[in-house]
């Protein structure tokens, strides 16, 4: 029973006609997903515009010139962002496999 099973599971199907269906399907999903990052994008910025209005930049721009020379020789940051570095690198080398 199991090998005639096997035989009739190793014989190749035969194409099945699906008339663009398939192309039409990933169409689709392609559009749908462009359309989703889009919609996510426009959330994003209308969400974050009354927050930068309200931003008071002056004195953010102040406390940073004030902090930009500590923070520059700081190890524990340059550490912090050589490991984000290394994760990075190391994300986009396995997305291309």
């Amino acid at each position: 029973m199991t090998d005639r099973l096997d035989a009739l599971l190793a014989q190749p199907l035969e194409d099945v006609a699906d008339n663009g269906f398939s192309a039409r399907v990933m169409a689709q999903v392609v559009s749908r997903s462009r359309r989703n990052a889009a919609v996510t994008w426009i959330v994003l910025v209308l969400a974050a515009l009354p927050l930068l209005w309200l931003l008071p930049v002056p004195a953010l721009s102040e406390t940073a010139a004030r902090l930009a020379p500590a923070l520059a020789g700081a190890a524990p940051l340059a550490l912090a962002c050589g490991l984000l570095l290394l994760t990075l690198s190391f994300e986009n080398l396995m997305r291309q496999r």
